[in-house]
C-alpha cells in the first residue's frame, strides 16, 4: 500500500459533515449563531456564504442547501 492511500484509509469516518467542522471552528457562540441561520429559511445561503468568507471560511451555497433538505428546513 502506498503512502497516501494508507493517509486515506486512515481518515476517520463518521458524520461529520464540513458544516460540523466549521461549527467546530467557530466555537460555541458563533457556531451557534451559524446553525441558527442554518435554520432560518429566511435566511440565503448566499448571505452564509458570504458571512463565512468574510472570515476565510470556504462552504458552497450547495452544502448548505442539502443541509437544509436533510434536516427539513421549509
Amino acid at each position: 500500500m502506498g503512502k497516501f492511500l494508507g493517509e486515506i484509509k486512515g481518515q476517520p469516518v463518521g458524520k461529520n459533515t464540513s458544516i460540523d467542522l466549521i461549527v467546530a471552528k467557530l466555537g460555541e457562540s458563533d457556531g451557534k449563531d451559524l446553525l441558527d441561520a442554518l435554520h432560518d429559511p429566511t435566511i440565503r445561503p448566499i448571505q452564509i456564504v458570504k458571512a463565512l468568507q468574510a472570515r476565510q471560511i470556504k462552504l458552497s451555497a450547495s452544502v448548505i442547501t442539502r443541509y437544509r433538505q436533510s434536516n427539513d428546513v421549509a
